[in-house]
């Protein structure tokens, strides 16, 4: 058997005291609100969990655990061609080809099934894919992008279902040549996983690591892993001896995580929102019957499957994202818990739940196949959780570092969480070519590079580079959620979009919108940090042109009441002082910040 160290400095087996290795996630942070009761009840609390630990470490240090070496044969002197990616999702299948492509040999290890064997359902909504995050697809050459777009449908803007029944379009980019794409999440996944297994990945199904794992041991790389692996209740204890990096994109709920935080590697806060969502099917409306924007009184149309369509109702909302198949995968949000307008309250009356929808989504009843088939999927779905991750701190020398949802999990508003998590591997395959490269972009590793010490450089990079950008988004993402439940049905709010829109076709090297910027920068120093600074000034622009919006045909609100009221004042923006507030407050910060506008593209 191989030796190991404890955390206590003893080898395989030798405990500290009871409470004394695992840090929990308030030991540093005293709440003064608790009353003495309740320090008690935490305190208690803690104490549990850190023996729960202490019992599951025990498992896994026990003599008889089957115990193996990974990067033993490849990581001798200055020459480490191993590398080891937890989690087999979109990001991890990615960063496994990219590293396979530079010539490192990679190990895989999933917690779950093969995805393959498993059928599509349940509580996954589809993802919005955008030129942001497919630029790592893009540098992996060949035909990989245009393969993936063939399982995507394009989405141009939102179709914004209003409580009357009409209907506004509102597009994402310049014109029809910018838009998003709609993908399966499971179908992008195992196009990836399929990829990843080509190219020469060793993949570990049914691995679930522990907290227990330990990334605290002397050196600068390497550690233990300890997995609970095998199918159905038939598990058995394994350590695995890593002696090369290892990259965590086991996502928003990463056991890496959660082991560097028990090892005062790292901190996280993990912040639930109290809404929760399910998963409603669209089936098929057959042709000529698609719900999309008819262009009512001089609005601009779009056909139902080119558009993400989202029914705002302020305190819950409907959207739905359309599929190959012409079908839509819809997604309803609310309250998780409560007395009246939540699942909690419309899961235990089923004829309740059909007045929420006929009273709230009537217009939406019929695309949904009818309230029988809506109250039955609102009322027995699952309901997914919905939160976001901050995480301090990313990297631990070369042993490992977290990218993806494992380091900054996000709400889905935004539509970047996919994208943001591929951008940190072609973050990463740039890092890896200056630090353990041979030079040239996306080429081979250089074997004399790939020590400890560059590969710790690499890590630490990556975080300085990331860290700021993933906190932006994950902001912004939040910020989007209150945009898309309560401001897209305002009629000035879609006015102001509009104005928006009238910039970036009329200034476009010098205005982009936040928007644009997020799903379609990347390059030019176009970052997510830099979009949200800039998202600031150009809202104050936007308020200063549409201070005066007033229409005639105004409802009882005050709001502007039709299209061609909108339209109207839309056109009567003053396109000249536009030009001048552009100049005169956004180039300026465009140039302090380096950015390089017409970059921002498809």
């Amino acid at each position: 058997k191989l030796k190991q160290q404890s955390r206590s400095g003893g080898e395989r087996g030798e405990m500290a005291p009871q409470g004394h290795r695992w840090k929990l996630a308030s030991d540093d942070n005293e709440d003064m609100s608790l009353t003495p009761v309740e320090r008690t009840e935490l305190k208690a609390k803690h104490e549990a969990q850190a023996q729960l630990l202490d019992e599951e470490e025990r498992l896994f240090m026990a003599d008889d655990v089957e115990e193996t070496e990974v990067g033993g044969g490849g990581c001798q002197g200055n020459d480490c061609h191993n590398m080891v990616v937890l989690g087999a999702g979109l990001v991890g299948c990615l960063c496994a080809v990219v590293l396979l492509r530079k010539g490192f040999k990679v190990k895989v290890f999933e917690r779950y099934a093969d995805i393959r064997s498993i059928p599509s359902a349940g509580r996954s909504i589809n993802l919005s894919v955008t030129s942001r995050g497919l630029r790592a697809i893009r540098a992996l050459g060949g035909s990989l992008y245009d393969d993936l777009l063939g399982l995507a449908t394009k989405i141009r803007g939102r179709i914004i279902h209003l409580a009357d029944g009409n209907t506004v379009f509102q597009r994402y980019g310049k014109d029809d040549s910018e838009c998003n794409y709609s993908v399966s999440r499971y179908e992008l996944n195992a196009f990836l996983l399929d990829l990843a297994a080509r190219e020469g990945a060793e993949l570990h199904f049914n691995h679930i690591l522990s907290e227990t794992s330990n990334f605290s041991g002397d050196g600068m790389m390497g550690c233990v892993l300890h997995f609970l692996h095998g199918s159905g209740q038939q598990k058995a204890c394994k350590r695995v001896r890593v002696l090369c990096p290892v990259i965590a994109c086991d996502g928003a709920g990463s056991r890496v995580r959660r082991a560097l935080g028990h090892q005062g590697l790292t901190t996280y806060t993990e912040r639930l929102l109290t809404r929760g969502y399910k998963e409603v099917l669209f089936p098929n409306p057959g042709e000529g019957n698609d719900f999309g924007c008819r262009g009512q009184d001089g609005g601009e149309p779009c056909h139902g499957q080119y558009g993400l369509h989202i029914w705002p109702r302020g305190d819950h909302m409907l959207m739905a994202l359309a599929n190959r198949d012409g079908s839509f995968t819809g997604t309803i949000y609310m309250d998780s818990q409560g007395p009246t307008d939540s699942f909690d309250a419309l899961e235990a009356n089923h004829e309740k739940c059909k007045d929420f929808l006929a009273k709230h989504y009537a217009h939406a009843v019929p695309c949904v196949g009818g309230m029988d088939s809506f109250a039955q999927q609102v009322t027995d779905n699952p309901a997914g959780i919905l939160g976001t991750v901050w995480t301090s701190r990313w990297a631990v020398e070369a042993k490992v570092v977290l990218i993806g949802d494992a380091s900054h999990a996000m709400v889905p508003f935004f539509g970047q969480g996919c994208n943001c998590g591929f951008e940190d591997v072609r973050w990463l395959s740039t890092l890896l070519d200056e630090h353990c490269g041979d030079g040239t972009p996306s080429g081979p590793r250089c074997p004399e590079k790939c020590t400890a010490a560059n590969f710790s450089a690499c890590f630490r990079k990556l975080e300085e580079a990331r860290k700021p950008n993933a906190d932006a988004i994950c902001d912004m993402a939040l910020e989007n959620f209150v945009e898309m439940r309560d401001k897209t049905g305002d009629r000035k709010f879609q006015a102001m979009k509009r104005v928006e829109n009238k910039l970036e076709n009329q200034f476009g090297n010098k205005f982009r919108s936040r928007y644009a910027m997020v799903c379609y920068g990347g390059e030019g120093n176009v970052s997510y940090s830099n979009a949200m600074a800039l998202g600031i000034t150009q809202n104050e622009i936007l308020m200063r042109l549409c201070s005066d919006m007033i229409a005639p045909q105004n409802d009882s609100a005050g709001n502007i009441g039709t299209e061609e009221a909108m339209n109207a004042q839309v056109e009567l923006v003053d396109m000249d002082l536009a030009s001048k507030l552009i100049d005169e407050m956004l180039v300026p910060e465009q140039q302090k910040l380096g950015i390089d506008l017409t970059t921002v593209r498809h």
